[in-house]
């Protein structure tokens, strides 16, 4: 039952975070929207920083569960990591470029959410590394950098390519051409 009610108190969050931003929204507010009282919500998070990188996390394994989803239909290794980053970063791209609050949640700048953040990209980056594995044992072999770097390198490159990236279009663009340097090229 706790696990239960956490669950909902986190993705309550996530939705009031996403329309208010991390500054607007307040303890009262969170538990307002969850439907328990503040002193309720204090017997699960002690701060809203803490529900902060629930709702972070929360966030990034929702993602990591879409992908995961729709990875066996999606063909090829390499069908398959566009698929991931489709799901992880391109579809909501637009969205959050207009939107400083949802930016907030999928690329947060507070210092003390860096560390959710980076667990859910470190999630991303698994699946990553797999598929270019998967991807290097129906190819010739591959010299140079690892399947792990190789994702670690996509995925930070990610963060830098949604600073500069005007919209979803280039967003993908910048992907896709990484993507074939990495599998194609060699690193």
């Amino acid at each position: 039952m706790d696990d239960q009610k956490r669950h909902h108190i986190i993705s309550t969050a996530l939705e009031v975070f996403y329309k208010y931003g991390y500054k607007r929204v307040s303890m009262n507010d969170i538990s307002q929207a969850a439907g328990i009282s503040r002193a309720g919500l204090y017997l699960f998070f002690k701060s809203k920083e803490e529900i902060f990188n629930s709702a972070i996390l929360f966030n990034g394994d929702s993602l990591i569960e879409e992908i995961q989803k729709g990875l066996p239909q999606s063909g090829t290794p390499k069908e398959k990591i566009f698929y991931a980053f489709e799901v992880w970063a391109i579809n909501i791209f637009d969205q959050a470029l207009h939107s400083p609050e949802i930016r907030e949640i999928t690329d947060s700048s507070y210092e003390f959410a860096r560390e959710a953040l980076d667990v859910s990209y470190k999630k991303f980056e698994q699946i990553l590394a797999s598929l270019i594995q998967e991807h290097f044992e129906h190819h010739e072999k591959h010299e140079g950098l690892n399947p792990q770097q190789l994702a670690y390198l996509l995925t930070s490159s990610l963060r830098g390519f949604k600073i500069v990236a005007k919209n979803s279009s280039e967003l993908q663009q910048l992907i896709q051409q990484l993507v074939e340097v990495i599998l194609f090229k060699g690193i």
